[in-house]
């Protein structure tokens, strides 16, 4: 009787530090992603007739749209920190970069 006991627990041992064991390289074998970087968010802002723009996706452009409607400017992004220099008439603008739009008004 006290043999059989002595069985079971070792085999009881042997099956769960398999399990673990499988468990463990099946772990191992997982793969993270590698070059995955999040981007910052671009940021836009106009102080003094003068737009700056922060992480900005250079190759694309900013566009600048009248409260009506109408497209009077397009900057093209050279650099992600850059600051352009606007001289637009006082009024309320419309600003368009990458999917981003913000109203800025120029006084």
């Amino acid at each position: 009787m006290y043999m059989k006991k002595v069985a079971l627990i070792i085999a009881f041992l042997m099956i769960f530090s398999y399990g673990t064991f499988v468990f463990s390289q099946e772990s191992k074998n997982r793969r993270e992603p590698v070059g995955i970087e999040e981007q910052a968010t671009p940021e836009m802002y106009v102080v003094n007739n003068r737009l700056y723009l922060k992480n900005a996706p250079v190759g694309k452009q900013v566009e600048i749209i009248t409260i009506i409607g109408n497209k009077i400017r397009e900057i093209q992004i050279t650099s992600s920190e850059s600051e352009y220099d606007l001289n637009l008439p006082r009024a309320i603008y419309i600003f368009r970069m990458d999917g981003m739009v913000k109203k800025f008004v120029i006084k």
